[in-house]
């Protein structure tokens, strides 16, 4: 593990969590809501402010599935998702955006939770023609009194750890060379609450 990130809460219109290296935003997650803290949707932003990916999650008591979405396909003749399902999720129905990756999260004790990662790498066969995924990181929320996360690749290696800093609301996110950090990130944050859907729940854990 080489480089170390850290997270940190901007008081803005719009919560937005930005992740720093050596004092420089490198990747920040944009939570937008409605009514409160309802989450609608959030965006990932980049080091110089722009949209790169949208992000749609769904949840039940244990479970949660979160999509995200870019607006270019991954794969020629891919079709982009309902433009009523980004209307009911506060984004422009207007706007073309793709599948590109989803993250299945799942509780599996009273404070431990695991969370995949897959992208879309083609189209099923069939009549059907769903997007294909291929799994790339697995992060496991460890049983402790703060947040501690490990992030691995499916063969098992780990490739990322997220850990909350004593009494502070800070989490300190050390990465391996290579790794996709934004998924990472991502993948990590799915681990604290089992749908990982609420901006309360992320910021209970010093990840907003």
């Amino acid at each position: 593990m080489s480089d170390s990130t850290n997270s940190c809460f901007s008081d803005a219109q719009d919560k937005e969590n930005c992740y720093k290296l050596g004092g420089k935003d490198v990747v920040s997650f944009k939570v937008i809501t409605q009514l409160g803290i309802k989450l609608k949707h959030t965006r990932i932003l980049d080091s110089d402010g722009k949209n790169r990916a949208y992000i749609i999650s769904k949840s039940g008591l244990a479970r949660g599935e979160t999509i995200i979405l870019k607006k270019l396909p991954n794969y020629e003749g891919q079709e982009p998702v309902d433009p009523e399902m980004l209307h009911k999720n506060g984004i422009d129905r207007d706007l073309k955006l793709y599948n590109f990756a989803k993250i299945e999260s799942k509780k599996t004790g009273l404070s431990t939770c695991v969370a995949k990662y897959s992208i879309v790498v083609g189209k099923e066969s069939g009549e059907d023609g769903k997007d294909e995924y291929k799994l790339l990181y697995v992060a496991e929320k460890l049983s402790s009194m703060g947040f501690h996360c490990i992030v691995r690749t499916p063969g098992g290696d780990a490739v990322a750890t997220a850990d909350q800093t004593g009494a502070t609301c800070d989490t300190n996110v050390n990465v391996a060379e290579g790794v996709d950090l934004a998924a990472v990130l991502l993948t990590a944050k799915k681990t604290y609450h089992g749908d990982a859907t609420t901006a309360g729940a992320l910021a209970g854990a010093g990840v907003v």
